[in-house]
């Protein structure tokens, strides 16, 4: 049986807690303005509402991204690295590849660089993300169909073991992942503008991104995933060496 989840839903007029997601979805579908989140408890939906923060989570964690802006054929993509609540360091760009799923292929991608960054850096993190995909495809709880899905978790197999995943709800007022979400947001905005980011992909904080001119077609700033290749005696889909 599903645990009973509390809809807190902050709007101009005030706020409200529902019990269901329909009638959450009803009250806050094409409204400006509202936010909303769900929560495991009551207490902690009106906590929320009364604006009382939650305990700030320790260790290391990294929220992740992505975006599409129509009439531009590739995705933005963005990470931020958070330590008790304090940004460390961040990594953004957009796709080599034409997306092929709007901001799916940005979500994945950022997912993919984090995991790379964790991988330089010899650490463990907890990813933070608010498409399902991102945890359910590298865990192997959803069957990879789409190209960019099966890319995706042959990509980050040799490194998911550092990670573990928390969904994120969007758009509800979550600081470092709407600040990750603007993140992707200007990577496109200064690709469309022919602008590459001077410095390497992943940066400190305290380190001062530039820009320079890029060729005319926008240069990605990080690795794409490599393209898993087909044994043709097995039929199993491996990473080139």
């Amino acid at each position: 049986m599903a645990k009973q989840k509390f809809y807190a839903i902050k709007a101009p007029t005030g706020g409200k807690i529902v019990l269901s997601w329909e009638e959450c979805e009803k009250l806050t579908h094409g409204v400006k303005g509202v936010l909303f989140k769900s929560f495991a408890s009551r207490l902690e939906a009106q906590n929320w509402l009364d604006g009382i923060s939650a305990p700030v989570p320790k260790g290391l964690r990294i929220y992740v991204d992505g975006s599409f802006l129509e009439g531009f054929p590739k995705a933005g993509w963005g990470f931020i690295v958070v330590e008790n609540d304090v940004e460390v360091a961040h990594g953004s760009g957009v796709t080599v590849f034409d997306a092929e799923s709007r901001n799916i292929d940005g979500e994945v991608m950022a997912s993919y660089q984090a995991m790379k960054w964790l991988e330089a850096h010899d650490k463990t993190a907890v990813i933070c993300h608010d498409y399902e995909g991102v945890a359910r495809w590298a865990k192997g709880e959803w069957k990879a169909k789409s190209s960019i899905a099966q890319k995706y978790v042959e990509a980050c197999r040799p490194l998911v073991h550092r990670v573990s995943f928390e969904k994120v709800a969007a758009h509800t007022g979550v600081k470092w992942n709407e600040a990750v979400d603007q993140l992707a947001k200007d990577a496109i905005a200064k690709a469309k503008k022919g602008l590459v980011e001077a410095v390497p992909s992943a940066q400190s904080a305290s380190e001062q991104p530039a820009a320079q001119p890029a060729p005319s077609t926008p240069a990605p700033v990080a690795e794409p995933m490599p393209e898993p290749v087909k044994d043709p005696k097995t039929g199993q889909m491996s990473l080139p060496l």
